[in-house]
């Protein structure tokens, strides 16, 4: 949808911190050190998405419910439900 595009790669920290990881790959950050979906700074930048309001919930005309159904689901009775199971003797 274009709305996050991976960052720029960078240099490798230095020193290296001790949680930083040589064998995993985020692709957000294009580098190594933790894995994509841990990546805290990608879950920050989809949060600023849906906190500006760009990406939101579907708007409920892109699937609309055929009126028919709609009538049947309003109009339809509740199924009864017995008071007593007999279960026999």
């Amino acid at each position: 949808m274009g709305l996050l595009a991976p960052l720029a790669p960078r240099a490798l920290p230095d020193p290296m911190p001790p949680q930083f990881r040589l064998d995993i790959y985020c692709m957000y950050h294009q580098s190594v050190g933790h894995h994509t979906d841990r990546c805290t700074a990608l879950r920050h930048a989809i949060q600023d998405i849906v906190d500006s309001g760009t990406f939101g919930h579907p708007q409920s005309d892109m699937f609309p419910i055929p009126t028919s159904a709609q009538a049947m689901h309003a109009d339809a009775p509740s199924p009864a439900v017995p008071d007593l199971i007999d279960l026999g003797d």
